[in-house]
């Protein structure tokens, strides 16, 4: 191709066709010029495809690790929901003398818990922030609300209660009986500690309250790691393959229907509101009393709901009952009335 064009230029100018030639040359570089053009747009286009794919590549990873954040969200509940039925097998003096003599008792407050937040592939997606199209720019807003402002809540909420757990231990080892304990020798003097000094219910109780604050903190990450999870699979459009836990709503109509109802207060420890009302809406369930307005709960698992730090267990409502816990006031049991 370069030999044509040199065969036409030095034909011109032998045949001193210097107008022709002025001519030809400028299509010439005009062709020069259309040339780079098309090689920069093939190479900016292979450059944003390749951006593309990595931006997809990190996106993906973010999924990967709300998944195992989601996971342990859920998994966090079941163990606080055993944290809180064991505090009030404590505060309620329900462990005898026997049980702890016998080794069949267990501990609470010594024990720390957590939910430490997965950040490798949001840390990532920063480091390329440069990268990232305006399309799925959308996604930034949302995920610095999760990574920023819902990790800080949870971080502060883990940090608190490591703090009263290595308080508690501090105590722990400062009692006179602490050595024998550790030999597995129950002493009368520890036992009437277990079981009846006040210093101990207090601690059990601080320690629930910075586990409730946990387990809260910890629930709204996952309701928003959720829409987050959702929202990339939109963006990269792979809506057809979330996981079941990627959720927050029943998808059981039937189920839906028979949560829905009137119900009043029929026993509780500590002070509850005297009726609530459910509704259902796309999937969630809609809760009203004196305190709550329109207030969403959402699914944990099995037929376990929450909002903030209450937990709705509606394990029973083929008997029309619902049983609700978690929140600092005790433990209470709903009826249905109609």
């Amino acid at each position: 191709m370069i030999k044509f064009f040199r065969k036409i230029r030095q034909t011109l100018l032998t045949q001193n066709k210097t107008s022709q030639y002025l001519l030809y040359a400028i299509g010439e570089i005009i062709l020069v010029v259309i040339g780079i053009l098309i090689a920069l747009y093939i190479n900016n286009a292979n450059e944003k495809r390749i951006n593309e794919e990595k931006i997809t590549t990190i996106l993906k990873e973010i999924q990967i690790d709300l998944v195992t954040d989601i996971t342990e969200s859920v998994s966090l509940f079941e163990r606080f929901k055993r944290a809180d039925s064991i505090q009030d097998i404590i505060l309620n003096n329900k462990y005898t003398y026997e049980d702890y003599k016998f080794g069949k008792t267990e501990f609470l407050e010594l024990y720390y818990d957590s939910h430490e937040v997965q950040t490798n592939g949001y840390d990532n997606l920063m480091r390329n922030i440069d990268n990232v199209s305006e399309e799925r720019k959308t996604l930034l807003k949302d995920l610095k609300n999760l990574y920023v402002v819902n990790k800080s809540y949870l971080d502060v909420s883990n940090r608190r209660m490591q703090k009263t757990v290595y308080d508690n231990i501090d105590s722990y080892y400062k009692q006179k009986w602490a050595q024998q304990l550790l030999k597995g020798n129950w002493t009368d003097e520890a036992i009437d500690y277990y079981r009846n000094d006040l210093s101990h219910k207090n601690q059990v109780a601080s320690y629930m309250n910075d586990y409730r604050w946990v387990f809260r903190n910890s629930q709204k990450f996952r309701v928003n790691a959720i829409n987050a999870y959702k929202a990339i699979a939109k963006i990269v459009k792979n809506t057809d393959s979330i996981p079941d836990i990627v959720s927050y709503v029943v998808n059981d109509s039937t189920l839906l229907d028979k949560l829905k109802g009137n119900y009043r207060l029929k026993e509780s420890t500590g002070k509850w509101v005297n009726s609530i009302k459910i509704t259902v809406d796309d999937g969630l369930l809609i809760l009203n009393s004196e305190r709550l307005s329109n207030a969403k709960c959402y699914f944990l698992k099995n037929r376990m709901f929450y909002i903030d730090d209450m937990i709705f267990d509606f394990d029973k409502i083929e008997s029309g009952e619902f049983f609700m816990t978690g929140n600092i006031e005790g433990k209470a049991t709903y009826t249905k009335m109609d």
